[in-house]
């Protein structure tokens, strides 16, 4: 069937193709004038339907007459198509018609439409409203299946008939995108109207997006005009994400700029997957990061080296920082709760290969099995039939699989699209992150630092007993009012450099349990502000099962007076909240006997940390500084005289420290091992 002064509808074009789900024709059946009614879609005619712009309403058209006004009649039913068309302003200032969609009415060519679009999202044939709108795009995906349609319709002379009003109409179309795609294809480039060509919905893309491999699940893809009148194509992907308890598809899109002329398929910043060289080594690598990734879910206490995103940065700071094996908690569910409007909306993983392509973009072309295992064949070529080898296989794993699928787990054809990032918190930093999968590894734990902690042998005994029965909830004492007193609360007081907050650390160690630090000009000022804060780390240190070191917290421990109503507040609201604490807390504070009577009561544990004498400075000396002999990263060139001489002055454990770590920066700088020469010399300048 020819139409006078018609063009092809162009692919390129940003019009989305869907199934529409109603129609405005009129679905009435007139019979004929000297005959029976004709069954809905079995007259073997198309009804033609013209427009002159696009906010005219549809009228039917005559090649004779184009300007012709008369309404749709009624009858429209009975037609096998309902085709539309509408006026279009050429380059040269002419005019013409584009085709602007086919309503598929007649049962014949549903039935034979089926298994030509079985599972393409977004097209059921079995509507009664079955419509497709340019440009198209779904019968150029699936052109091959098409083509075999139309041959197994040749077996009902009356069901080939109406098949073919359809072919007739679609092959003006499609066949010669289908030729231009095909050149583009064997020299193994693409051009940027014709990357609609090679993203069928359902592939598998890929993209190194900051630096990290990754394979996503396309969707869907369109051309979006931006207001420099330049024009991307975009692509809205699927992949793997966890919102900290399940597992499911989350959405993003991926976009390539607009570029002049070609550019070689593999150069592209998304490709297709199955384009991309050495994919099977970058699938393997997703793999192996999928699973890690599937591993931590939920919450895990974990090192950490590398570049992460910050959460909320403040203006003018980078998101990007860099941490050097730092302590992090991975958490994606306390990670939603405190940063608002970052909770995931996940779609539910599929059970089986739903809304995939079953083969890949060879089924556009009319290749044997001859032509697609030919091993001088073009690259672009051979990539075809590497995916199509590929799909078959991961289908019949799928379908293998298919019953045993859940949200709290993943099967192994999700690991490639699994995120390479998880969220969480970083304990140097305190704020909340997003952490790279490769840069996270198990903690070294320091097995020395409970064992050298400068402390009488029952104050350590002690401790270790109180923070382990109860990081272990193996004590089941309760006060009287459920709920109540069931943390322990120790208070570490003394002067500075004498190890209160070494001493918390090194029980956070020991126990191999993150310690979560804070200071109290942290929590804010007012009352307000301090129950908030306060509040917020005493219900994430207790889900973490965290030691909790409140650093000098004088301000919230002093004694209530009637002279200060603002201290009062801040004092009963850290009284009440460390009633109902059920962790692991450690206070320090300088001036234990400014405190207000009522802590007495909640604290459990006092210890007074006195001023270092000659035996305790030795230790912490030699903690620092070790014989050469030892097997230590403190190895050096001082005999034990020298520390021992060097115990005598009146030093506390911090400046001890310091001194040490500027010794061997200088050491270090001079290339020697470090020598009593360069304690003095620090010694001298401090």
């Amino acid at each position: 069937m020819n139409f006078p002064n018609c063009r092809r509808s162009t692919l390129s074009d940003p019009v989305p193709t869907t199934t529409e789900h109603s129609e405005d024709e009129n679905e009435s059946i007139d019979p004929e004038e000297n005959g029976p009614p004709v069954e809905p879609g079995m007259l073997l005619e198309s009804k033609d339907l013209y427009r002159s712009d696009p906010r005219a309403e549809w009228t039917v058209w005559a090649p004779e007459d184009i300007e012709l006004d008369s309404k749709e009649t009624d009858g429209s039913a009975k037609f096998a198509l309902i085709v539309k068309r509408e006026k279009i302003q050429e380059d040269d200032g002419s005019s013409g018609l584009s085709l602007h969609s086919i309503k598929v009415q007649s049962p014949l060519i549903k039935t034979l439409l089926g298994p030509v679009f079985e599972n393409y999202p977004g097209i059921k044939t079995s509507l009664k409203n079955l419509k497709f709108t340019a440009p198209f795009r779904e019968f150029f995906y699936r052109w091959k299946k098409f083509c075999q349609a139309s041959k197994l319709s040749q077996h009902d002379e009356n069901q080939s008939a109406h098949f073919k009003l359809l072919v007739d109409i679609l092959s003006a179309e499609i066949k010669p995108h289908i030729e231009q795609v095909g050149d583009l294809l064997l020299n193994s480039v693409i051009s940027f109207n014709y990357l609609w060509a090679i993203f069928e919905p359902g592939t598998e893309i890929y993209s190194l997006v900051d630096g990290q491999h990754r394979l996503y699940r396309l969707t869907s893809s369109h051309y979006v005009q931006l207001s420099d009148r330049t024009k991307i194509f975009r692509l809205a992907c699927q992949f793997v994400d966890t919102d900290g308890v399940n597992f499911g598809y989350n959405s993003t899109t991926l976009t390539i700029g607009e570029f002049a002329d070609v550019i070689r398929i593999v150069d592209l910043t998304v490709l297709p997957a199955y384009m991309k060289p050495d994919i099977d080594l970058v699938r393997a690598q997703l793999t192996e990061r999928g699973k890690k990734f599937e591993s931590l879910k939920g919450c895990h206490y974990k090192a950490y080296s590398g570049v992460y995103l910050l959460a909320n940065a403040s203006w003018g700071r980078s998101r990007r920082t860099t941490l050097q094996y730092g302590r992090i908690i991975v958490d994606d569910t306390m990670y939603g709760r405190y940063n608002g409007g970052s909770e995931k909306s996940l779609e539910a993983l599929d059970e089986s290969n739903s809304g995939r392509p079953e083969s890949s973009i060879s089924s556009i072309f009319d290749l044997d099995d001859d032509e697609m295992n030919d091993t001088n064949a073009p690259p672009a070529y051979q990539a075809m039939r590497y995916a199509m080898q590929q799909a078959r296989r991961r289908e019949e794993r799928v379908r293998s699989q298919a019953n045993s699928a859940s949200t709290t787990t993943l099967r192994e054809e999700h690991y490639v699209f699994c995120t390479s990032m998880v969220r969480g918190f970083c304990l140097i930093s305190k704020e909340w992150v997003s952490l790279y999968v490769d840069n996270i590894a198990e903690i070294l734990w320091n097995e020395e630092a409970f064992a050298r902690l400068v402390l009488p042998h029952d104050y350590k005994r002690l401790i270790r007993g109180f923070v382990h029965m109860q990081l272990n909830s193996m004590d089941g004492f309760d006060d009287v009012m459920k709920g109540k007193g069931q943390g322990i609360i120790m208070l570490l007081s003394g002067e500075p450099g004498t190890g209160k907050t070494l001493t918390a650390e090194s029980v956070a160690e020991d126990m191999r349990s993150p310690l979560y630090s804070i200071g109290a000009g942290e929590l804010g000022e007012s009352a307000d502000e301090v129950e908030g804060s306060l509040r917020r780390v005493l219900e994430i240190s207790t889900k973490w099962g965290a030691v909790l070191l409140l650093d000098e917290c004088d301000v919230f421990l002093e004694q209530r007076s009637s002279k200060s109503i603002q201290r009062n507040k801040l004092v009963s609201v850290f009284l009440r909240l460390l009633e109902y604490y059920q962790g692991v807390m450690f206070l320090t504070t300088n001036r234990v006997d400014a405190f207000d009577p009522a802590f007495e009561s909640r604290i459990h544990l006092t210890i007074q940390f006195p001023k270092l004498d000659f035996d305790s400075r030795l230790h912490v000396w030699r903690t620092f500084v070790r014989p050469k002999s030892t097997k230590s990263k403190y190895a050096s060139n001082i005999r034990d005289e020298d520390l021992q001489q060097l115990a005598t002055k009146d030093l506390n454990g911090r400046q001890i420290k310091n001194i040490v770590k500027t010794a061997r920066l200088l050491a270090a700088s001079e290339k020697l091992s470090l020598e009593m020469d360069h304690i003095e010399a620090v010694m001298r300048v401090k």
